[in-house]
């Protein structure tokens, strides 16, 4: 057999971290999305800061506090692939069949909502909340929202001036109701007048 020891010669570590160092901490320091783009939190500085640094020696507003579009967000990054006017990689969809996708508009509408509605609604006004709605459940939430709109509206769009099949129905009972409620009180002032009749008898 062969007795050669194991860390060439020498004794073996009895530390087990210089054999397996351990992995690189995470900085401190957030990289921007393209969720962040969408949400209009990126400029051409960086992050729009949430309190606006305004200059007494300046009159019109800084460059810090405009919003950039997504695809310039990325294709400033460092590792990003040329644009072309001839076939925009970024604009690619438009070349191919995309009827089965939502509407873009409508997804940055959505995810712009969502996005200002949690940074009120949670109690660090959204700081640490920067994966509340990611690609899939966007996507799922537009093709929900397109099919609402589609069944309300109609394939043609014929159906947004004019009134559901049950509301007849339904105006027809409020109008019931309002006038059953408003003749209950002329009731009970009826018994109470004669409540008070046989107290005086």
């Amino acid at each position: 057999m062969d007795s050669t020891p194991v860390n060439g010669g020498g004794k073996q570590s009895s530390n087990p971290s210089k054999e397996f160092p351990n992995p690189k901490k995470p900085s401190g320091i957030r990289h921007p999305t393209v969720y962040d783009a969408v949400a209009g939190r990126i400029s051409v500085t960086g992050f729009i800061p949430s309190k606006p640094l305004i200059s007494c020696s300046r009159d019109t507003s800084r460059s810090s506090r405009t919003a950039l579009p997504p695809e310039q967000v990325l294709f400033r990054s460092r590792k990003a692939p040329t644009r072309f006017a001839e076939c925009d990689i970024y604009f690619s969809n438009e070349r191919h069949d995309t009827s089965d996708l939502p509407s873009s508009d409508l997804l940055k509408a959505l995810h712009s909502y969502s996005s200002n509605y949690y940074s009120k609604a949670t109690a660090d006004r959204g700081v640490d909340d920067w994966q509340s709605l990611d690609g899939s459940a966007l996507l799922a939430l537009g093709i929900l929202a397109e099919e609402l709109m589609r069944e309300s509206v109609g394939s043609t769009g014929d159906l947004a001036l004019a009134e559901g099949d049950g509301m007849c129905g339904v105006l027809e009972s409020s109008s019931n109701q309002t006038s059953i409620s408003r003749s209950e009180p002329a009731k009970k002032k009826r018994r109470l007048d004669i409540i008070s009749d046989f107290d005086s008898d």
